[in-house]
């Protein structure tokens, strides 16, 4: 091995478990992990240089700058559109702005991050989706049945954690894949379009939330709480980041760990496994997968099925991580915000963290500034709307183009 390798591997050695305490530390809101990350990046650079030249690494940063470059347009533009909203109807712009900036990354940094867990995971449902050529615009109801399945099993059971955490993970999975395999199925062998099937379950899910709670503590004839479930046990619930960060937010739990390694996972599969190849391909064109030997057929049904599961999880974490109950007509709006949120991280699995991260971010700022300016939360709601609109306009435009 020649030096140059041996320093190669020192450095990668040495990025792995800053990049691993950065990550906790912030995401445990500790902004000094922000340092680690920094110094992660710096030894990740170092590596490719010395591995590639210089030449290679600045190739590969001005692609990844070109991937990133319409979406941080489309954002910027959209504050700056409701910038001028704020303006026009009386509000201070500016210092709605700084308040909405400083209340979702700096003070209510945990609000952000609690938000963005179940974005994450619907995130990653619909991306996986949209790699295999399909809009599983369902999740949302996938997300209720893995929180169902999740508030029954923590309700009627009590095992050590160690053991009742993963089941219940498991468990609800696979709840949420078998929900989404009838559409699967009806796609498979009829050609019914998935977008019908999966809004349609959805509605359903959200239907029998209502008689789940009923039949698990919110019957009000007998509750006070009516539209609330029992509280599952507390061996399922999931740790919080106070039990190893003493100033971290009492909220703040360690599902958003288990969301970021399940994008790394995702990505993984999807760029470096036969599986992955496959998915891609048939979401690029299924004609020339299936005259490659691909079978079409079962990859759309293993695709609709691993997005059933990514977005129960969103559920199942909600349960075991925050709430540690149900509510009826929970009113999240995780599977459609999901939806966004894949689409501005382009499908990227890693992209979606980040993306899951900003319109959590949005969110929580938009609490601070109205409770400390007044200024209407609606304002998040344009702006959302308007990256959506720019992102949405970027695809049909490249569609245009292409069939010039």
């Amino acid at each position: 091995m020649s030096e140059v390798s041996k320093l190669s591997l020192v450095i990668r050695i040495g990025t792995v478990p800053l990049a691993i305490v950065g990550a906790i530390l912030f995401l445990g809101s500790r902004h000094i992990g922000l340092a680690f990350l920094g110094a992660a990046s710096v030894l990740w650079l170092t590596r490719k240089t010395l591995e590639n030249g210089k030449e290679h690494l600045i190739e590969l940063l001005r692609r990844r700058f070109k991937t990133i470059l319409f979406p941080l347009t489309g954002v910027f533009l959209a504050f700056f559109i409701g910038i001028f909203f704020l303006l026009i109807t009386g509000y201070q712009p500016l210092a709605s702005l700084g308040a909405m900036i400083y209340g979702g990354l700096v003070k209510n940094w945990h609000v952000s991050i609690l938000n963005a867990v179940p974005l994450i995971f619907t995130g990653l449902s619909i991306t996986i989706a949209f790699k295999g050529g399909l809009f599983n615009i369902g999740a949302e109801g996938q997300y209720y049945v893995g929180t169902m399945a999740a508030a029954w099993l923590g309700i009627r059971f009590n095992l050590p954690s160690l053991v009742f955490i993963p089941l219940i993970f498991v468990i609800g999975g696979a709840s949420g894949a078998a929900y989404n395999a009838i559409p699967a199925v009806l796609k498979v062998k009829t050609g019914a379009h998935e977008v019908v099937t999966t809004m349609m379950f959805a509605y359903i899910a959200r239907t029998l939330s209502s008689l789940f709670i009923r039949f698990n503590g919110g019957d009000p004839t007998t509750s006070a709480h009516a539209y609330i479930t029992d509280p599952v046990s507390e061996s399922a619930w999931l740790a919080t980041f106070k039990s190893f960060l003493p100033q971290a937010n009492y909220r703040l739990h360690i599902g958003i760990l288990i969301a970021v390694i399940t994008a790394l996972a995702l990505h993984h599969i999807l760029s470096r496994t036969r599986l992955g190849f496959e998915i891609r391909a048939v979401g690029h064109n299924s004609f020339a997968a299936r005259a490659q030997g691909i079978a079409v057929g079962r990859i759309i049904l293993i695709t609709m099925l691993l997005a059933g599961v990514l977005a129960a999880f969103a559920g199942v974490t909600q349960v075991l991580g925050l709430d540690h109950k149900m509510f009826e007509n929970l009113n999240a709006g995780y599977g459609w915000n999901g939806i966004a949120v894949a689409l501005l991280a382009g499908n990227s699995p890693i992209g979606v963290v980040f993306c899951a991260l900003l319109w959590g971010a949005l969110d929580a700022g938009g609490q601070y500034m109205s409770r400390t300016l007044q200024t209407p939360t609606s304002i998040v709601e344009i702006i959302k709307g308007l990256i959506l609109f720019l992102i949405l306009a970027r695809y049909l435009f490249t569609y245009f183009r292409r069939k010039k």
